[in-house]
């Protein structure tokens, strides 16, 4: 009989580490959509300052999700 050898370890490592990926992008994401519609909004109703912050956080949220995904296809070809 063959039996496969499992490195419960690793599986482990591996579900967490998919859980935080996949509610970090999530996140990110929502962040950078949240910022560009609340950004419209403010500047809807002439609200300068607050429609630049807004502006600024869906940039970053933006920048901050390309950044992500370059780093899990950095990690996907090392593998």
């Amino acid at each position: 009989m063959i039996r496969a050898a499992v490195d419960a370890g690793a599986l482990v490592k591996m579900l967490y580490s998919s859980l935080l990926a996949g509610l970090s992008v999530s996140i990110v994401v929502s962040l950078a959509i949240y910022g560009v519609t609340r950004s419209s909004d403010m500047r809807r109703l002439h609200r300068g300052g607050a429609a630049t912050a807004y502006a600024v956080l869906a940039l970053v949220a933006a920048a901050l999700t390309a950044a992500l995904v370059v780093y899990g296809l950095i990690l996907l070809t090392r593998k």
